[in-house]
């Protein structure tokens, strides 16, 4: 076996593992082969690096004299400092008798100080991005040059280590499926949620992937009965597999095989994990390994599902459905943000439903649930899906409008006062008054939703029923 090793794995499917794993870390990684040539591209966009070297891959003179002179001498690992000062660590990949090529690490964020809490936090991430990348690339050169599966557990652990430890489900979605794509040599991989009494499917990647993504399929759909009537892995044939609703576009051959894991937990059925392979691609051991990873696929999914519910549940108006106060200023917070930078206009409406107390003391406070409940229902259907509508406390709303002018609000809140004013409520009509505010390059979210809320005591002082554009 030669000493050195070409890096001989699909770029394609590499480089979207790679980035998953950039996203999942929040560092840099870039990949070179052990003659110093560029393997993969930056994962994640550092201005500097764009900058020096137009692009993905280094091309600058000085830096490649500097890795060159850096990677040449490497011993096994070590952090260095590049000519434009990122600091960076590097590792050689494969083992010290079959060297495969070096990876790269760096933070997303170029810091000019970092202290040692710090430094340790990112050289600890640094190593465990190292110990994944090597196994996993181990695994592919053993198959690719022996046919062996002997190291694939390895980086299946590596995977799972990862897996467990992430909360935030989209990065765990694309962990998984691009762990399968680039481990087994998937032909397609998807993940589907459990959704109530449906499972959507919520990734895919590999060929025709897209197709699949946003397909939803009932509990009792008798195929997806089938697959969750056990905790073992279900075998389908292609045209099995295209009886599920909506997937007559996609196109599997029909000399492929397809495994489908339901994923359980101890909460019950959290989704179900999905495969396509050539035949030749798998043998017994690398069912059973991918038992395994479904297992702790199913706990990292459960992790993310209950974590995301967390964090919905505690930006979000219980009543209403809408975003609640700290959400929205959260929100318009970025808003602010994008203004300033981007010297784009930026429009704050504060609504107040005109004479509640008194509703709710007539009527009920279910009776005013309902008031705020429709109300909520018509902002939604009077704004475009750009805005963002929240609640903002008692009867009161607030609506961002980005890229709005002064025109474009008016006419947003006329909308809105209008259909208000025109809905028949069971008990009595119901009218709203409504403040106007533009933002300034000065301003705070505070300065912005003060102005908006005193626009609207100016409509309410004029009368209830109508809006009030702040005057500069």
């Amino acid at each position: 076996m030669p000493a050195n090793l070409l890096l001989s794995v699909s770029l394609k499917y590499w480089q979207d593992f790679q980035d998953t794993l950039a996203k999942v870390m929040d560092a840099n990684i870039y990949i070179l082969d052990i003659n110093g040539g560029a393997f993969s591209q930056f994962s994640r966009d550092v201005e500097l690096c764009r900058k020096m070297n137009n692009g993905g891959k280094i091309c600058n003179e000085k830096c490649l004299r500097f890795y060159k002179d850096t990677l040449g001498s490497l011993e096994d690992k070590g952090t260095f400092t590049c000519p434009y000062g990122i600091r960076l660590y590097a590792y050689r990949l494969g083992t010290y008798a079959q060297k495969i090529g070096f990876l790269l690490v760096t933070s997303g964020r170029i810091r000019t100080r970092v202290d040692s809490e710090e430094e340790n936090v990112f050289v600890t991430k640094a190593d465990s991005i190292y110990q994944t990348i090597n196994e996993v690339l181990k695994a592919i050169l053993e198959k690719n040059l022996l046919g062996l599966r002997r190291l694939e557990l390895n980086s299946i652990y590596e995977i799972s280590r990862l897996l467990i430890s992430t909360v935030e489900l989209e990065k765990v979605m694309d962990l998984i499926t691009n762990s399968l794509i680039i481990i087994y040599r998937a032909e397609l991989g998807f993940v589907g949620l459990r959704e109530g009494d449906k499972i959507r499917v919520a990734q895919a990647k590999g060929d025709h992937g897209n197709l699949l993504i946003g397909k939803e399929w009932p509990m009792l759909q008798p195929l997806i009965e089938k697959v969750f009537s056990k905790v073992e892995p279900t075998f389908l044939s292609a045209d099995e597999l295209m009886t599920l609703p909506g997937l007559a576009d996609l196109k599997v051959n029909s000399g492929n095989k397809i495994m489908v894991y339901p994923l359980w937990t101890s909460l019950g059925g959290v989704g179900l994990l999905g495969i396509v392979f050539y035949p030749e691609a798998m043998d017994d051991n690398d069912n059973r390994n991918l038992q395994i990873y479904a297992n702790f696929a199913a706990i990292a999914l459960a992790n993310a599902k209950l974590v995301s519910r967390l964090e919905k549940e505690a930006e979000t108006d219980f009543l209403t459905g809408f975003f609640n106060k700290r959400a929205m200023r959260n929100m318009l917070v970025n808003e602010l943000e994008r203004t300033i930078r981007y010297d784009i206009p930026l429009a704050v409406v504060f609504l107040d439903i005109d004479n509640f107390k008194s509703y709710n003391d007539t009527f009920g406070h279910v009776a005013g649930d309902v008031v705020l409940q429709k109300m909520a229902e018509i902002i939604k259907n009077s704004i475009r899906t750009v805005d963002i509508a929240g609640r903002y406390g008692g009867e009161e709303f607030v609506i961002i409008l980005p890229g709005t002018k002064e025109e474009g609000a008016v006419a947003v809140a006329e909308r809105i006062r209008k259909s208000i004013e025109r809905y028949h409520l069971p008990h009595r009509k119901i009218t709203a008054s409504i403040g106007i505010a533009l933002a300034k390059k000065s301003d705070s979210v505070d300065s912005l939703l003060e102005r908006a809320d005193q626009s609207l005591y100016q409509a309410k002082r004029q009368g209830k029923n109508c809006y009030c554009l702040e005057t500069s």
